[in-house]
């Protein structure tokens, strides 16, 4: 039991380290992902949708195209219209039937008062997954109501969520978006939007940035790329979880317990940073060969008096 429990107070010392990491490093980093302080103050449509002092994220993304390019793919957000430009896998397995379209089609770039930006397919889970229109500027800026998951459709909203296009210089244009929340009133809530939503939010936000600034400037998205980036996370998290799994049971623990943080570390940087393939699947490789690879025993010592084979002895033959 001692053992045990010291192997138990080590894993979470590790974790509480990694987390404070997330919350005091990567949280403030993510939060303004892009924008400096003039544009995390540029007066947006929805700012004052829910009253002053509400809590907010700022994003940008600089583009190589004009707004004119940029506008017509940010008109046509939505799960019913041109999909979220973000990883359709991840969005697929939760259900969101995604199809992130690869060109521009007039048709689905109309805003009028009373639409919806559906983030689910309209005819499941009771029609939840609806941001109604709250703000727009044609060939500006979008803005929609959100709320909190777990409240009901008639509660008023709680949140705003702002996308907004401006010039920034010849032929280059700034994408900005930003999410304003009321934010939770328990500890519990806290814990889980500041530990886990926000971090999933803007992995999620940054690919459609990106995806988005891919799309104007005419470069090809690769569906088969995002589906590769998903699966090192996935074999990252497992490792994650391997490892914390063979530090309690006592399995060489003192290597799996730095194999846990190393996982840890890499996934942080995977989902925020999304380096390229050519960093990443280097990386998640040598981690996996951390975890599982077998470790070979030291060669046993030879007894004494005995020679190792292949060892001829040095002492002198005895006179005749």
């Amino acid at each position: 039991m001692p053992a045990r429990l010291t192997r138990f107070s080590a894993l979470i010392a590790c974790f509480a380290a990694l987390l404070a990491g997330l919350l005091l490093i990567a949280r403030p980093w993510y939060l303004t992902w892009g924008a400096d302080e003039a544009v995390r103050w540029t007066p947006l449509p929805g700012d004052q949708l829910l009253g002053a002092g509400v809590p907010r994220e700022t994003r940008a993304i600089e583009i190589a195209a004009p707004a004119e390019r940029v506008w017509p793919w940010v008109a046509q957000l939505g799960q019913d219209r041109g999909g979220f430009y973000s990883y359709e896998i991840l969005e697929d397995l939760a259900g969101c039937q995604m199809t992130n379209l690869d060109h521009l089609d007039p048709a689905l770039q109309t805003w009028r008062p009373g639409d919806k930006l559906w983030m689910y397919p309209p005819g499941k889970a009771g029609g939840i997954g609806q941001a109604p229109l709250a703000a727009y500027q044609p060939g500006r800026a979008l803005a929609f109501y959100t709320r909190a998951t777990g409240t009901r459709l008639d509660d008023p909203p709680d949140g705003v969520w702002a996308f907004a296009v401006e010039p920034a210089g010849a032929g280059a244009s700034r994408l900005i978006v930003r999410g304003h929340a009321q934010g939770s009133a328990t500890l519990l809530g806290v814990a889980f939007v500041s530990g886990i939503f926000e971090p999933m939010h803007f992995a999620m936000e940054r690919k459609m940035m990106e995806g988005i600034r891919d799309r104007a400037e005419g470069r090809r998205v690769s569906a088969a790329a995002d589906n590769l980036q998903v699966l090192l996370w996935t074999v990252t998290f497992i490792a994650f979880v391997a490892s914390a799994a063979l530090v309690i049971m006592g399995r060489d623990w003192r290597r799996r317990l730095v194999t846990f943080t190393a996982a840890g570390l890499l996934f942080a940087v995977l989902t925020l940073v999304q380096p390229t393939l050519l960093a990443g699947v280097p990386a998640v490789l040598a981690l996996c060969l951390a975890v599982w690879a077998p470790r070979h025993p030291a060669a046993p010592l030879a007894a004494p008096g005995r020679e190792r084979p292949g060892i001829t002895s040095e002492r002198p033959l005895p006179n005749r």
